[in-house]
Order: C-alpha cells, then structure tokens, then sequence
C-alpha cells in the first residue's frame, strides 16, 4: 500500500516565529520601563540627597500641623466626618405665648386651658400646678387663697382638687381666651361666664371628665385632665386651637456666674396663707413654701417651682351676692404696683390690663415691658399694703 505524504508545517512555524517575536518585545519593554523607574528613583534620590534640610523642615511642618489639627478636633468630640453627618435640622420650634417654652407651632397654638385649683389645707398636696405655664393665686372667702392655673403645652397625669369660680377667675380666663374648667361658682361668675361667651367646662353639666377621688373629702377631691377637657370642649363642637393668644415677653437666664446667692421672700396674705419663695442659684428656679413646710405636686412628689413670680398689688373689698353668698371683690383692670422677682433679684414696677379684653401685662419702672424667663410665672394678687418681706 502506497503511503500518504506528511502534510507541510510552514504555517506552526510561522506561528512560532510570531510569539518570538511578541516575547522579545516585551522584555524590551520591560527592561526600559525598570530603566526609566531606576531613572527617577536615582534622580530622586539625588534630589533628595541635595535638598534634605528644605524636604526635612517641610515634613515636619507637616507632622506637626497635622497632630494639631487632629487634637482640636478629639478635644471638642468633633471629627471631620461630623460635617457631612452630624449637621443639625433647622429648628422650627417656637416661644409659647403663656411660658416662653419652645414648643412646635401646633403646641403654641392650642388654646390654654384655666382650671381653678383649691389651696385650703385638706385640698393639699396639689395635683399638676409645676406643669402649668401661668398661676395666678388670691384670695377666695374666709382668708383662704385659691389658684387659676393656666395649662398649654404640658399634660399633667392630673389637675386638681378643682373647686368654684369667682367672678375674677373667669375675668383672668376670658383675657386669655382659655377654656375654663371649675366646679359650680358663685352666682356673679356663673351669671357672667355666658355674658363673656367664654368656653366654660362646668362640672355640674360635664360631669364624666372629671372624677372624685375616694381617698379624699368632698369638696376637696374632684380632679381632671388636660384631654379630658379638651374631649368635652370637642363634644360641643367647639373649636381647641386659638392664633390669637396675647403672649407676654420673654428673654434667656440670666448665666450661672452672674446669679446671686440663695435668697427667700415671704408674701404675708395672713397667718396661715403666708406663703414664702426660696431661690436657688444652681437652677435659677424659685421653690414654693407653705407655712414653712415646702409644698409638693401630689403625684411627682416634687416642691411646686417657679421661673418668674410677681406679686401685684390691688383694690380688695367684701360683700354678699344678691343670694347671701360671701363674696371677695378685687379690682383687675387699670394698674397697680408691683414686685418682680426673677433671676434671684427683686426689682420694682406696675401691672396694667386695659380693660376685660386683654391681658395682665408688667411694666419696668422706665415704662419697658417686663421680660420674663421661660418657664412657670407666679402671679400673687394681692391687698393693698400686704407685706412682702
């Protein structure tokens, strides 16, 4: 059998020639690379070798910019990144018109609430008046001082005891425009609070938003809430919030280093209604003493505090209701004197309200608005010629 010829294999040759050819490239590729490193780095070097004091000073002017740089930052807790991570939100917050506390605009706007909170002995302790943001505190019958507390942004667990309106309650409530919350009142106030058009939540008609606490005496044992109000104020179909809030002036406290020593004051409404305020540096906050004995929140258990308390001076007088009622008449508009204590000093100027329309409002000796802390004011409406020593 006749065999095949082989086949020609010129073209793997060539193939072969090709990767030859494609290796030696590259190892002449590689070889001036390495060349051109070994360049630079020599040259470097001699750069270096030439300029070593000017290279040695400019790396340590570095070193030592850096380390400062960063020991800034690590002392005050902030590092670069807290640029981009840490930026704060614009605060939208604003003043409440009765405190000065910054709430959100909601807040601000709700309409307060006026609730009468009794003082008499078996009433104590109170329930709620350290989340008020105004009290004002005078004179019901028989020598016994009662109180008007203002509510707005804060929502105590609860208020009270509640007890009955005075004419003057609903005259400080209706300036306002605040719900008024009471128990029953005296013939006067109960005749005018529809004449006024005020928002009145009378327990008598509204009876299941309050409630009457067992452990304690009637009269002294009725109590509400702030919801609860504003729930009975909603099933009249009445309106809860209010733009229109007249909103006294306020300013920062006074700093730390600045404040006095501890101070008291004493305002004599009679022998067993002297109430005395002792002030204290540390948190520029004024704390409430009855006869001696501090006097505490009934659920926190907290000594009730103040921001502001002034104390107003007026015409007082007494009398009967066309019933027989004992009645105290006290005069709340025009002006009177008054005694401002705020930042621990006690300082000299008038209260004015203009008519039944608008609110009590405190003026400087050099006819400037009183500008106030944030926080609780005291009002103490006082006789004239009552001692405040």
């Amino acid at each position: 059998m006749k065999k095949r010829p082989k086949r020609k294999t010129k073209k793997k040759k060539k193939n072969n020639n090709k990767d030859l050819h494609v290796v030696k490239s590259v190892g002449l590729l590689y070889n001036k690379s390495m060349n051109k490193i070994k360049m630079c780095l020599t040259n470097f070097w001699s750069f270096l070798k030439k300029h070593k004091w000017s290279v040695g000073l400019v790396l340590t002017a570095l070193i030592i910019g850096g380390f400062f740089i960063w020991d800034s930052f690590s002392a005050s807790g902030f590092t670069p990144s807290d640029i981009i991570l840490k930026q704060k939100p614009k605060d939208t917050r604003v003043h409440a018109p009765l405190s000065g506390n910054l709430v959100t605009e909601e807040l601000a706007e709700r309409r307060p609430i006026a609730v009468v909170v009794e003082n008499h002995p078996d009433a104590r302790p109170q329930s709620g008046l350290n989340s008020a943001s105004l009290v004002y505190e005078t004179f019901a019958e028989g020598g016994i001082t009662r109180f008007l507390a203002f509510f707005q942004e804060n929502e105590p667990k609860e208020i009270g005891p509640v007890r009955s309106a005075r004419v003057y309650f609903v005259e400080w409530a209706t300036s306002y425009r605040a719900i008024f919350a009471h128990v029953g009142g005296n013939i006067e106030a109960l005749e005018m609070i529809p004449k006024l058009n005020i928002e009145d939540v009378n327990q008598f008609y509204f009876s299941k938003y309050f409630w009457r606490d067992n452990t304690r005496y009637a009269p002294h044992n009725v109590y509400t809430t702030i919801q609860k109000l504003y729930d009975a104020v909603k099933s009249k179909n009445k309106e809860t919030t209010d733009k229109n809030i007249s909103s006294f002036v306020f300013k920062k406290d006074i700093e730390k280093e600045k404040r006095p020593i501890a101070n008291s004051f004493t305002v004599f409404f009679n022998q067993s209604y002297a109430v005395t305020y002792n002030y204290l540096p540390e948190d520029n906050y004024y704390y409430r003493n009855m006869l001696k004995s501090a006097q505490k929140d009934k659920t926190s258990g907290e000594q009730i505090k103040a921001k502001n308390v002034i104390v107003c001076y007026s015409d007082f007088s007494y009398g009967k209701t066309k019933i027989g009622e004992q009645k105290t008449i006290i005069r709340t508009t025009g002006s009177g004197t008054a005694n401002f204590f705020i930042d621990g000093v006690k300082t000299e100027g008038k209260w004015s309200r203009i008519n039944s329309s608008s609110i009590t409002r405190f003026y400087n000796t050099d006819g400037t608005e009183l500008k106030l802390n944030p926080g609780t004011t005291w009002v103490e409406f006082v006789p004239q010629g009552t001692q405040v020593y």
